[in-house]
């Protein structure tokens, strides 16, 4: 009787262990495996860099280059991250090539994105990076993070295959685009970290194509020109019939630009939209709902010019400044203002045409394309660099859209065209 009180514990003992065992084993198993799939790696590398919150106004620049900086030092890249005198981070990450001597290539990306408005429209959080029939969404999967995830990762198959370039290659990622470059890459470009990266050739955002055998190539932008104009008149009772009304002279020298935008949308029907001219109002206040009978005596409007290549900023100005003769108690004041111009002829330029010989290797087209609104790229033109803007993507472009997202088969056929082109410099 004494052996069976004995081994009843023992037994149980034995079980516990044995079923401990066995439940380790399964956890090992259930484990997710480190993939080694090139375009599995990359779309892990997406979905984790779009979970980094990068919006404005609050975008956490720290966690999304401090990401960057990780993944290229455990790739084995040289990456070295600047802070820009706003006390913006600007990542640079470095393949070398073969003749250092040369001058340099650029790909570049913005780090920050837009908000994303309208929350209950998503199919998904904005930020999860779900994938949904094959595409990723979420904010930045198109503008820009995509576009920046499929130039690293192009570098890195490059390197992982044991091949350098002859050119030294920087990828570079950047603040502050989403609200103008004015704290980011117009800072970059003055700074002696920059110089000493001898830049020749720079290839910034494009836009997506809805053509599956046809990439647009970014020549040119419109620079903008965002001005606040203001009207003063009397205060009156809201019967009176000939009082000064500050609201109707703003909304007659409106009128005067939306005909000027009239004329660049009926114009638009033989010519790119992004050679024409553009003024949208972008705000208007007056008075207030509170009392409804009362003539205010201020008013005020926002308007987005646009300015394409070989249009003159003066020439705006020269507009603006005549029409408040008619107007004299009309000001306006410039809000913020590009003054930096496109290169024109690029679709002549060894650039244009190597990238386009590339994409027929993969099947593709090439289109020259004129974009209606401005990026980086525009301070790299200042300074006599040439660059083109390049999404290789073939999807419904949706930058700055409900469920932005992007295809997985985009991304590898984009890092793949990236891969032929680095391969040629």
């Amino acid at each position: 009787m004494k052996n069976h009180y004995i081994l009843f514990p023992l037994m149980i003992v034995v079980s516990l262990v044995l079923l401990h065992q066995v439940v380790q084993r399964s956890l090992v198993t259930q484990q997710p495996k480190a993939t080694t799939d090139p375009d599995s790696q990359m779309v892990d590398f997406l979905q984790r860099y779009i979970r980094i919150n990068t919006a404005h106004p609050h975008p956490d620049y720290k966690g999304a280059s401090s990401f960057l900086m990780r993944e290229a030092r455990k790739d084995g890249f040289t990456a070295q991250e600047i802070t820009l005198s706003s006390g913006y981070p600007v990542v640079i990450i470095t393949y070398e090539g073969n003749d250092p001597s040369l001058p340099s290539i650029a790909l570049n990306h913005h780090m920050d994105v837009v908000p994303a408005t309208n929350i209950q429209d998503w199919i998904t959080p904005p930020f999860a990076a779900e994938i949904r029939d094959g595409s990723i969404i979420g904010r930045g999967t198109q503008d820009m993070k995509g576009i920046g995830v499929v130039q690293y990762h192009a570098l890195k198959a490059l390197k992982d295959a044991g091949l350098r370039p002859r050119r030294t290659v920087h990828l570079l990622a950047v603040p502050e685009e989403e609200v103008g470059g004015f704290k980011g890459t117009k800072l970059l470009v003055q700074t002696e970290a920059f110089k000493k990266l001898n830049i020749g050739t720079v290839i910034d955002e494009g836009v997506a194509s809805d053509d599956e055998k046809q990439l647009l190539i970014k020549l040119t932008e419109r620079r903008p020109i965002q001005i606040e104009v203001t009207a003063r008149g009397q205060l009156a009772h809201g019967s009176h019939l000939a009082c000064q009304n500050a609201a109707h002279d703003l909304i007659e020298f409106l009128e005067s630009l939306v005909k000027l935008h009239k004329h660049s949308q009926l114009t638009a029907k033989k010519f790119h939209p992004g050679m024409l001219p553009s003024y949208n109002v972008t705000s208007l206040a007056a008075g207030s709902t509170a009392t409804l009978n009362v003539v205010p005596a201020c008013a005020t409007a926002t308007v987005d010019i646009r300015v394409p290549p070989g249009m003159s900023l003066q020439e705006v100005k020269d507009y603006l400044d005549e029409n408040m003769k008619v107007y004299p108690d009309i000001k306006y004041a410039i809000k913020a203002i590009a003054t930096e111009e496109s290169i024109l002829g690029l679709e002549e330029s060894s650039l244009y045409k190597k990238l386009e010989e590339v994409c027929h290797k993969h099947g593709m087209t090439v289109a020259p394309h004129h974009f209606e609104a401005s990026s980086d790229l525009r301070f790299y033109h200042a300074l006599g660099i040439e660059g083109v803007g390049l999404t290789p993507f073939t999807c419904k472009e949706n930058l700055h859209g409900t469920n932005e997202s992007v295809p997985i088969k985009n991304l590898i056929q984009g890092r793949d065209i990236l891969l032929d082109f680095l391969k040629s410099q």
